[in-house]
């Protein structure tokens, strides 16, 4: 059974439609990112679920039981739901034990067991205890309100684009410790992200969002290599996409005559190609290189088929990319997904 459901639900702001027959099922123990552009409704969807708003129609359920819609609307203070703002929202005047152990009885705050199981479930030291946030870097504050939100048991955590304010590295840091600690708490949680790295190394479960509706809900795998329709694929990592001509399992295309996942495409399509399939060697297609960003461990190049074909997007290694204005050959390996035209 579901830890959460979500059946049917719309929600309006005045004359403006924000979520539009929104259906989506978390797994209980689970993490899924709901991923999407700002403006999409991934924000409302989780305050939809907290219990702060109400839907407009609709049924909420959290392990089968219904917490709004089919004459429920459990208030929610009763939901038994953590929340994890964006920036932590941690109290300024309140040391990071009183911040973590604020919504807990009285008998159970400041030092103690339950004070260190939950600094060492979300990989804090003991030592910062007694400090302020203020005194934090931003990733120990996200650590920090994760505990708070951990600290009553909840059955569900919801996570508001947490990781947002921080740079790159510590982003990816903070991301692994919460995923962590989730899984060691058994909760089931919720990740809004507009990050499609963070949505897909994070989760179980990628529920992509557009304008109000899921266009896919699957895992990351399932999300990266077979994206629903041409929206999904150019939103979730790099895409690289070149009229077609498809008769059944092959597509004939700028890149040659390439197999197809599945079966049964045929006329006019678009072809999608993930830059990581482009090789850079000694056979194929001649290309010429236009431009190289390098990031140190890889390289993007674009690209331009000779002598005056499209202009294509590579992913290789970084001590492998060639110098602008380098030619070279072009292959495509693995197999390749097609859209209608």
């Amino acid at each position: 059974m579901s830890a959460v459901e979500l059946q049917g639900i719309w929600k309006s702001f005045g004359a403006t439609q924000v979520l539009r027959g929104v259906d989506l099922e978390v797994p209980s123990g689970s993490l899924t990112a709901v991923l999407g552009p700002s403006g999409c409704g991934k924000t409302t969807l989780l305050r939809l679920v907290a219990g702060f708003t109400d839907p407009d129609a609709g049924t909420i359920y959290f392990d089968g039981r219904p917490v709004f819609g089919g004459g429920a609307a459990v208030p929610a203070r009763r939901r038994r739901v953590g929340y994890v703002p964006q920036e932590g929202a941690l109290f300024p005047h309140l040391s990071i034990a009183g911040n973590i152990t604020f919504g807990l009885p009285r008998s159970e705050r400041g030092a103690g067991p339950t004070l260190e199981r939950l600094l060492d479930l979300v990989g804090l030291d003991p030592e910062t205890a007694s400090r302020f946030p203020h005194e934090l870097s931003g990733g120990q504050q996200q650590r920090a309100a994760l505990a708070r939100a951990l600290a009553p048991a909840p059955d569900v955590v919801l996570l508001d684009e947490p990781f947002s304010s921080l740079d790159a590295g510590l982003r990816e840091d903070t991301g692994r410790a919460v995923r962590r600690a989730l899984q060691a708490s058994g909760a089931t949680a919720v990740l809004v992200t507009h990050d499609q790295g963070e949505a897909l190394s994070l989760a179980d479960q990628v529920a992509v969002m557009r304008e109000g509706r899921l266009v896919q809900v699957g895992t990351p795998d399932e999300v990266y290599r077979h994206p629903a329709d041409v929206g999904v694929a150019s939103f979730v990592g790099g895409a690289v996409l070149l009229p077609g001509t498809a008769s059944g399992a092959v597509v004939h295309c700028a890149l040659g005559d390439l197999t197809v996942v599945g079966e049964g495409a045929t006329g006019d399509v678009q072809v999608l190609v993930r830059p990581e399939q482009l090789v850079l060697g000694d056979v194929g297609f001649a290309a010429r290189a236009i431009e190289v960003n390098y990031y140190g461990h890889d390289a993007s190049v674009r690209l331009e088929l000779l002598p005056d074909g499209p202009s294509v997007v590579a992913r290789t290694s970084g001590d492998k990319a060639p110098s602008p204005g380098t030619d070279v050959r072009l292959s495509v390996r693995g197999q390749v997904v097609v859209y209608p035209a």
